[in-house]
């Protein structure tokens, strides 16, 4: 078969889904990729800002390499690409076979009525385009599910995979929480920061970089905690940041399938997360926190025991989860 892999920028390619289209490749089909990023076979410049008419200008391109390439199947990643190539499709007569891997939808439990109403109303409009579907937390699969999303079925799958750190966590008694992922609003650094002033022997390490990270350094000077927050930028050297702290906390907004939650899991390392999707799936009720409510999230911080915990992530590492993958994409394929 010719296959497209799309996802929005090959940063993401380069780190999930190289296996699978090498895989793919050496079980006989024809891959391509299109994605933003050197590499790429169909370099495609996808904005960030989903509704931008540079990315509706791109639709027209996209449109035309799949007409011009006659693609069997499509597997799509990202919210942003899976937009905007599934609406390309919809002047595609003869469309390739589409299985859409939602990474996280960008709405649910935790966003607003009308922000649930807007993005639920647009994967709606594109379920035409959209045959099967691939979900990585429960709540995804409902959605999916409970709105028809898909043509065909919807179904829950581990992830893509991923690779345990090679340490276990020892408590450092230094009182350091972290967190490390993009510094956004989605990520919801600004609850964290502001949790310190109920505990002033703490300090936050930031491990990423992002949009928001000015505003972060502002707000930690006006609550008075600068002092106590690092914020450290990119780096690929994660273990050596999670070695120096004592609890992983997440104040995100919403997620698919968080990635740097497993990988705080695979150290055994204690860990407190909002209450929600992704978060939910992969943690005990006594690990979640509710959004928003800092002073309880400072009391659950204060409470939390410093040793070893025991998590079974073993269905979500990359010998498994690529493993059943495949074994998905071999049935999917041969329809």
């Amino acid at each position: 078969m010719k296959i497209l892999v799309v996802a929005s920028s090959m940063v993401h390619i380069n780190n999930f889904h190289l296996p699978y289209i090498d895989a793919l490749k050496e079980n006989g089909h024809d891959v391509y990729v299109m994605a933003n990023g050197e590499g790429a076979d169909f370099n495609i410049p996808f904005k960030k800002r989903a509704l931008s008419l540079e990315n509706y200008k791109l639709s027209k391109k996209i449109r035309q390499i799949i007409k011009d390439n006659s693609f069997d199947c499509v597997l799509l990643h990202t919210t942003l690409a899976a937009f905007w190539v599934r609406r390309a499709l919809k002047g595609v007569e003869k469309r390739p076979r589409v299985i859409n891997t939602v990474h996280g939808y960008l709405f649910g439990k935790s966003s607003s009525k009308l922000h649930n109403f807007l993005y639920l109303f647009l994967e709606k409009r594109l379920r035409k385009q959209t045959d099967v579907i691939l979900t990585m937390n429960s709540e995804d699969y409902e959605i999916a599910n409970n709105h028809k999303l898909a043509l065909e079925k919807v179904v829950k799958i581990n992830g893509m995979g991923f690779k345990p750190l090679d340490f276990e966590y020892t408590p450092k008694n230094n009182k350091n929480l972290i967190f490390v992922g993009e510094i956004s609003k989605r990520k919801n650094q600004i609850m964290l920061i502001k949790v310190l002033k109920y505990l002033p022997d703490y300090t936050l390490t930031l491990v990423g970089d992002g949009s928001e990270k000015k505003s972060l350094e502002k707000l930690a000077k006006k609550e008075n905690v600068a002092s106590r927050v690092q914020i450290t930028g990119f780096t690929k050297d994660i273990s050596s940041h999670l070695k120096m702290a004592d609890i992983y906390v997440s104040a995100s907004k919403i997620e698919g399938l968080p990635f740097n939650i497993l990988e705080a899991m695979s150290v055994k390392m204690p860990i407190l997360a909002s209450n929600i999707k992704g978060h939910s799936d992969l943690l005990p009720k006594k690990s979640l926190f509710e959004l928003n409510d800092i002073r309880a999230l400072a009391s659950k911080i204060k409470g939390v025991k410093l040793e070893r915990a025991d998590y079974d992530i073993s269905s979500y590492t990359h010998e498994i989860a690529f493993s059943q993958n495949m074994e998905l994409y071999k049935e999917l394929l041969e329809k």
